[in-house]
């Protein structure tokens, strides 16, 4: 015998909706449509070349009834920024996730897009493909987890007096759903601050960080240093061995760097084959001390059992406050010791010449 109720609650099936593309450069529509294009068979890709023509298309499928589960906008377009867009947006589908894209915008338009418009994930230009890619699934599987958990809720208070032998079943599926869509929510914020190779902090969030710690520290008055890492002759090592052996060696070293640190200390890829480590409540002279730990530890790791070459890394220290007082500042002569490290030879550590007054 049929049950209805039954049927109803599994014939949910995955919401078809829209990913609407916002940039006033076609060239970046279309790169853009070409890296979505593996989610276009649950998916309809719209693309918009300005603020209003996405506003326009957005009523238009509101009228169609046709879900919008993700918008991708830039931040800077004529007429129309991406956050004010987004946050026009967010006023009548809170639902629908949104994704800045921009190479200008500064940390308080992100702050304002994630307090007024509630921007799920800011995307430096240029941005990484498979990191975009990744994100977009995240956001539609939240997506697609959120439109189930509405349908389980409605068919519960709908069907609660003919169902009530479904209830422990459908309140244990809404569990999972929401435990599953929690965890879709860590993903994203490990996401947006971690770098893809490495599984290490990323460049803007250790920005972040080094401004915090540095207020911190003068507020406190704790000691913090930092260490700008390079490993040495990298580009002659991907271009003997590869990219994938590469890749490995910059994995390799970033756990070597990693290896016996604190649980309060920064570690992050800044970019390339340069790393950054935040040692917080730690004098110029014991950071000195961890940086030269840190270079004989990838000198001897042994890395020419593999690949037939030694792997070595140049280290610049420098602490606040006795080199610098800001987070920018401590940054740069951190920089400046680093490039002496290399001037001199390489494989070496040295610390910031800088005084403070």
């Amino acid at each position: 015998m049929n049950d209805p109720a039954r049927d109803e609650l599994h014939d949910h099936t995955v919401v078809a909706a829209h990913i609407i593309c916002v940039d006033d450069d076609e060239a970046i529509l279309h790169v853009l449509r070409q890296q979505l294009a593996p989610f276009e068979e649950t998916h309809e890709i719209d693309l918009a070349t300005s603020g209003q023509e996405a506003l326009d298309l957005l009523v238009d499928l509101d009228r169609d009834r046709e879900a919008v589960a993700l918008v991708i906008a830039d931040q800077i377009m004529p007429g129309m920024k991406g956050v004010q867009l987004l946050q026009q947006i967010h006023k009548t589908h809170p639902e629908t996730s949104k994704i800045l894209l921009t190479g200008q915008a500064g940390l308080d338009a992100v702050v304002h897009a994630i307090n007024h418009a509630g921007l799920n994930r800011y995307i430096s230009k240029p941005w990484d493909e498979p990191d975009l890619r990744l994100t977009v699934e995240s956001l539609l599987s939240r997506y697609q987890l959120a439109c189930d958990n509405a349908h389980l809720i409605e068919c519960l208070r709908r069907k609660n007096d003919e169902l009530s032998f479904l209830n422990r079943d459908l309140e244990a599926r809404v569990d999972a759903r929401t435990r599953e869509l929690v965890e879709a929510n860590e993903r994203l914020v490990r996401l947006a601050i971690t770098d893809g190779l490495t599984g290490k902090y990323n460049h803007r969030y250790f920005h972040e960080r080094v401004a915090l710690e540095v207020e911190r520290s003068r507020r406190s008055g704790s000691p913090l240093s930092l260490l700008m890492i390079d490993v040495d002759f990298f580009k002659r090592f991907n271009d003997t061995h590869g990219h994938l052996a590469g890749d490995g060696a910059l994995k390799r070293v970033a756990a070597l760097i990693s290896e016996d640190r604190r649980v309060n200390d920064i570690v992050a890829r800044y970019g390339g084959e340069e790393f950054a480590v935040l040692l917080l409540d730690t004098s110029p002279g014991a950071a000195e001390m961890v940086a030269e730990q840190m270079r004989e530890r990838i000198a001897n790791s042994g890395e020419a059992e593999f690949v037939g070459e030694r792997l070595t890394i140049s280290i610049g220290v420098a602490a606040c406050p006795e080199h610098a007082l800001e987070g920018e500042a401590l940054v740069d002569v951190a920089d400046q010791a680093l490039y002496r490290a290399k001037d001199l030879g390489r494989d070496r550590v040295e610390l910031a010449q800088v005084k403070l007054a």
